[in-house]
């Protein structure tokens, strides 16, 4: 779009308008500094900071942050003596003057790496498997042992509030409006699908996953029901790297993955290739009515078994300009065809019993794919702690080709109809985005965040039907009235700021506004059904919390959020590939708006004990939701609308408790109420849900470990009905060889049942439908996984987080 560079430009000159300088408080016992890597500039963080006097006496006792930022306070101006440590670098002691007539603020302290630090250390103790931290709960996946050759939809089911079912579906206390990033980055992938990305990320490469349920304004407000921000594991090392292999009756899995570290490049490279089994069988019972009165009755038996060989390669890699400065390269790459082929068996009956239509079909549909996400960064920090600028490009080409073949034939007799829908899907989309930090008072007590954001998609979907009637079924004539060529452009430019301020006896508060400006842009090759719409959102968050001792916290936030529709959802290409059950986009749809407040409280206890309640409250307007109608045919079409208003309110309960040193427990409560409300369809459906799950481990002797996890979910209130209850559960058992590092986990999923039922209920005035669905996920896994070179570190970078697009989601 013209104009599109110089808007950024604006935004961001609107948002960054000033650097702000400290006042001077008086004091003469503050000090702040802070430690960094010579040799890559990051941060060091949890370093320990030892101050004493000129006498050897010691004054005060503090360690650096999450930015490698510390400060403490000393009695009075004078001379002092620092001594500064950490796990992987050498003992730094230096000296330090503290003047009389305000704060100190130190130059920015080097550490340097020790080699070989590393050899001889044993872990003893690890990190929780849930955390909380300010705004989100973090689950730890890289301590959970059954997540050895899954992907990441296994590691989703675990994390706290989140619910997965059995088709990598991702949901929100119900709600499946959200937005997956990858180290706080949007894929292309998880727009088109966030079930297939998931399957594509092993859960090795997990280290935690973020569950964010009231995001800042510095997240986009795409996303009503929250944020989930995947962090994978990066390398620090000189070379190190992990090969796992894992071989199961369902999937064979292959992921390499190494990392290079000299001097000031850092390197890590990461891949994927799986080959998943997805096998499912459906009975459709649907009553359609006229006037009240039963009309005709579908029977239906669907067959699935199909197996999709996939893919993904990313590659990072970080520059240290110099102590202060870092560029970014990321380039990752998906590919993929995932088949849905099936077989169907269809009878139609009038109300009287007599056969109406009887037939066999036979589907053959796939989708593949290919798309890249190419990301450049610059990260710059200054002198100030704390001062920080990032800058980030993005550009997201993909395509995609879907495609179905279908034939009817009617009971021992000959195909009488076949159709082809042929659909080529281009999208090029580009993202610019400039954030800003910067402490306004020395002691970091008191921040300003500000940036700007433009996204601009362009999509071209060009689709063609053709179909083949009895006596000559296989010849294939075109159907121009559902063949077109659809282009839609999406663009949004954000801008957005935020004050936070630690205050006296430990409240904390954060206060920001996001403005959000949206256009979209459709248009037909062949028909004159155009569209053109502008809009604007202002969106405002903000939290409170007080600490009420070292181990507890209470807080209040509220947030607001929207959710716009994509191509998925508007592209008029229908699919009829099941005559009587068929599916299409709606170019009519609009926006929704969510607002939702949170009052959460944790407790930590120094046994290891967590616990994290919260009640949360939500009100949604403009919902877009699934609708299903029926015609006197007992044909139906499924499409999202914006029908319904819905109001959620519930209570979430996370926590993880150590019984001894070899035994640990965690588990989630999730207890919601819907209401959803249509005055156009009259339709009013509310009612209680929940889900449970627990996890438990245990160590054994000779370096042997067991694992279990088992989730349940109770009756789901829908817009149009209910889904049944369901239920997963897996075991793992591993054996580590600490010498050849080399970890053997042998994990079953559901291994006392042959298939998961579950039932998904539909009621209308005009029509009554079940849908009984067995999904086969049994499996036995063996996993090997091999690490060769040096251990892996942690590390973190900046990336593009287009989170603002309503996912389409996965069966």
């Amino acid at each position: 779009m013209k104009g599109s560079p110089q808007r950024f430009l604006s935004l961001l000159a609107f948002v960054l308008p000033f650097f702000v300088f400290a006042q001077q408080n008086g004091q003469v016992v503050a000090v702040t500094g802070a430690v960094s890597d010579s040799t890559t500039g990051k941060p060091v963080t949890y370093a320990t900071i030892n101050v004493t006097d000129n006498n050897g006496k010691e004054i005060a006792a503090t360690y650096s942050d999450e930015k490698g930022v510390f400060k403490f306070n000393v009695p009075a101006a004078g001379e002092y003596i620092l001594e500064i440590t950490s796990v992987g670098y050498a003992i730094r002691s230096l000296g330090v003057t503290v003047k009389a007539g305000g704060p100190s603020r130190l130059s920015n302290i080097l550490l340097e790496p020790k080699s070989g630090e590393l050899a001889e250390v044993t872990v003893i103790s690890r990190r929780r498997l849930v955390e909380q931290k300010p705004g989100m709960l973090v689950y730890n996946a890289e301590n959970d042992l059954t997540n050895k050759g899954g992907s990441a939809a296994d590691v989703l089911r675990k994390a706290p509030v989140l619910n997965v079912d059995a088709q990598g579906n991702v949901s929100i206390r119900g709600n499946t409006n959200l937005k997956i990033l990858i180290n706080g980055k949007y894929s292309g992938q998880m727009a088109r699908s966030p079930a297939d990305a998931l399957n594509m990320i092993p859960a090795d490469l997990i280290r935690s996953v973020e569950v964010i349920t009231t995001p800042s304004a510095k997240y986009d407000a795409e996303g009503a029901a929250g944020v989930i921000n995947i962090i994978t594991k990066k390398g620090r090392k000189n070379f190190s790297g992990t090969l796992e292999v894992a071989v199961s009756n369902l999937e064979q899995v292959i992921n390499p993955r190494f990392t290079v570290n000299r001097d000031k490049w850092n390197i890590n490279v990461n891949g994927h290739l799986h080959r998943l089994t997805q096998k499912e069988e459906s009975g459709i019972e649907r009553t359609t009515f006229e006037n009240g009165a039963p009309s005709v009755n579908l029977q239906q038996t669907i067959r699935k078994k199909n197996s999709a060989p996939h893919g993904s390669a990313d590659i990072v890699i970080d520059y240290s300009v110099d102590s202060t400065s870092e560029l970014s390269l990321g380039i990752t790459s998906w590919f993929g065809r995932w088949p849905d082929n099936s077989n169907v068996s269809s009878l139609l009956r009038n109300s009287g019993g007599a056969i109406l239509e009887e037939y066999d079909q036979a589907i053959n549909s796939y989708s593949g794919y290919l798309g890249s996400d190419l990301n450049l960064g610059y990260n710059k920090k200054f002198k100030r702690p704390g001062q920080e600028l990032t800058l980030l490009v993005q550009f997201s080409p993909a395509r995609d080709k879907s495609d179905y073949n279908t034939s009817l034939a009617k009971k021992f007799s000959d195909v009488y109809y076949r159709e082809q829908n042929v659909g080529y899907t281009n999208n090029r989309e580009w993202t610019f985005q400039g954030d800003y930090v910067q402490p306004i008072s020395k002691n970091g007590k008191f921040i300003y965040e500000g940036g700007a954001k433009v996204i601009l998609r362009n999509v071209r979907n060009n689709y063609d039907v053709a179909a083949g009637y009895a006596p000559q079924p296989d010849v294939l004539l075109p159907v121009s009235t559902r063949s077109d060529i659809f282009t839609y452009s999406q663009d949004v430019y954000a801008a957005y700021s935020m004050l936070k301020l630690s205050m006296k006896n430990n409240w904390y508060a954060e206060a920001g506004a996001r403005f959000e400006e949206t256009v979209l842009d459709g248009s037909f090759a062949n028909q004159s059904s155009d569209f053109y719409s502008r809009f604007n959102n202002f969106i405002p968050t903000a939290t409170v919390s007080k600490r009420l001792d070292d181990a507890q916290t209470l807080s209040l936030s509220y947030t607001k959020r929207i959710t716009r529709p994509y191509i998925w959802d508007l592209n008029p290409n229908a699919n009829a590939s099941d005559p009587k059950n068929i599916s299409v986009g709606n170019t009519a749809l609009r926006p929704e708006l969510a607002h939702q407040a949170e009052l959460s409280y944790a407790f930590t206890g120094e046994s290891g004990f967590f616990v994290n309640a919260s009640l949360f409250w939500k009100q949604t307007d403009n919902s877009i939701v699934d609708i299903t109608r029926t015609d006197e045919n007992g044909v139906s079409v499924i499409s999202k609308e914006n029908l319904a208003g819905n109001t959620q309110y519930g209570l979430n309960l996370s926590s993880s408790v150590r019984l001894s040193d070899l035994t640990t427990l965690n588990g989630n409560i999730n207890v919601n109420h819907l209401d959803f409300n249509s005055d156009e369809l009259k339709i009013m459906n509310k009612g209680w849900g929940a889900d449970f799950n627990i996890n438990a481990s245990h160590k054994l002797p000779a370096n042997f470990g067991l694992q279990a996890f088992g989730e349940y979910n109770t009756r789901i209130v829908t817009f149009q009905g209910h889904n049944s209850n369901r239920y997963y559960y897996s075991f793992a058992a591993k054996k580590e060889l600490p010498a050849s590092k080399i970890i053997f986990t042998l994990s079953a999923v559901n291994p006392f049942n042959k298939y998961n039922p579950q039932q998904v209920i539909l009621n209308s005035p005009s029509f009554y439908a079940v849908f009984s669905n067995r999904y086969y996920t049994r499996a036995v896994k063996l996993t090997v996984n091999w690490e060769f070179g040096q251990m892996f570190q942690n590390r973190e970078r900046k990336k593009i987080s287009n989170e603002d697009v309503k996912g389409m989601n996965k069966g």
